[in-house]
């Protein structure tokens, strides 16, 4: 039986990881270290200066650096020993979450090894685990923890065992390539208020809100002065002697179109992050709802019917260089030609004129809300005339301008 050592926690077995091939001249150049290079150069003058000057100092010096490396290379000949995998159980965190993170080491030599080393790619650092010595067969397991400070992805490997010797000259690395990727969510907020928009629909879903007109029966009741002689039930009105009308339940369409501004010059780093928040905070309270809503940028639609897919999108969501936001609030409604309400969440350098300007872009029956970012903007709300503007510093005024203001 294969024997088992854990450190900290013994977690259910890692996914199975397979190693990269490389050819065996190109592993071969890529094992010498920078310091194994300048060796190599150092020998090859010396014996230069010993041949030339037959100075004996020059080739001894040259002697003894054949020498470190002879035995740099037995002590990197063969590759290592360690089997490597990781495993992150939750691939999904918020933003200023910490994930863990479990790292598998197996000997898959039938004899004893000794200690080495482990390197671990995460995100734009590397982290160093040191394995103790195994015995035949034997698995070491660590945990580690993964910080995330910002939305993004975090790529965790792939992982690369490491044989060395104690003067660095030769450095062999083997690969593992099963990489995770962990996504970091934005950080989002719930909206304490109805945010979707509606219009009437003989095609939408039935409410408890009840009508005199509609096309979704719900029961009779007594004739009331103003109500719609059409509604009349006669057989009924016949039956009792006295006016009975039909009630109806409204039946409303809901879509709600988001568009965010991903233009470079409308942002700066933290107003930006800010949008995609407030962005997110939305989506999710139609989702919630079970509300269609569709999500776009400058530059194209964001994957909106699951909750952990559109969070899995603007995990990605960045800042561009270019981008035409009236041109791309024309393309929305036009797609999406059932839109009820339209939200477009612009930069801080958004001016009236110009949040006026897109306002009147959206069908003339659909209510359109801009939310404006910015730190140094104040809660407020603007008539637009054919919309609101609302000004939004932090995600936490979010539900604040809402209940004040409301969209539109």
């Amino acid at each position: 039986m294969d024997g088992t050592r854990t450190d900290h926690a013994t977690m259910v077995s890692p996914r199975k990881a397979q190693a990269s091939r490389v050819h065996p001249l190109k592993a071969l150049a890529g094992a010498v270290t920078p310091t194994g290079w300048a060796l190599t150069v150092f020998i090859a003058v010396a014996l230069i200066l010993a041949a030339t000057l037959e100075w004996v100092e020059a080739l001894a010096c040259a002697l003894a650096g054949v020498v470190a490396l002879v035995l740099a290379a037995t002590r990197v000949a063969w590759k290592p020993p360690h089997v490597v995998s990781i495993r992150v159980p939750n691939e999904r965190i918020v933003a200023g979450q910490t994930a863990v993170g479990e790292i598998s080491v197996r000997n898959e030599r039938g004899r004893p090894v000794r200690a080495g080393i482990i390197e671990l790619p995460i995100g734009s650092g590397t982290g160093e685990f040191v394995v103790p010595p195994l015995g035949a067969h034997e698995k070491w397991d660590e945990m580690f923890l993964i910080s995330s400070r910002h939305r993004g992805l975090i790529n965790v490997g792939p992982a690369r065992a490491v044989r060395s010797d104690p003067l660095g000259l030769l450095r062999r690395v083997r690969s593992w390539d099963e990489p995770v990727v962990l996504h970091v969510h934005p950080v989002t907020i719930r909206v304490p208020f109805d945010a979707t928009g509606f219009q009437l629909d003989v095609e939408g879903v039935s409410t408890g809100k009840l009508s005199s007109s509609d096309v979704s029966f719900h029961a009779l009741r007594d004739y009331e002065p103003g109500d719609d002689r059409r509604a009349v039930h006669w057989q009924s009105t016949a039956r009792l002697g006295k006016l009975i009308v039909r009630q109806y339940e409204e039946t409303h369409r809901s879509h709600h179109v988001i568009v965010l501004d991903t233009s470079r010059d409308a942002w700066d780093h933290d107003s930006f992050e800010t949008a995609v928040s407030v962005t997110g905070s939305l989506g999710l309270s139609n989702l919630r709802e079970s509300r269609p809503v569709s999500v776009t940028t400058t530059e194209t639609w964001l994957p909106s019917t699951v909750a952990m897919r559109l969070l899995d999108a603007l995990s990605e969501v960045s800042s561009k260089s270019f981008g035409d936001l009236p041109l791309r609030v024309r393309e929305a409604v036009a797609q999406r030609p059932g839109v009820s309400a339209l939200t477009l969440i612009v930069g801080p350098q958004t001016s009236d004129m110009e949040a006026a300007h897109l306002a009147r872009l959206a069908p003339i029956d659909v209510p359109v809300s801009i939310i404006r970012i910015g730190a140094d903007k104040a809660r407020a709300r603007r008539d637009l005339g054919r919309g609101i503007l609302l000004d939004c510093s932090t995600l936490d005024d979010l539900p604040r301008i809402i209940v004040a203001g409301g969209l539109a």
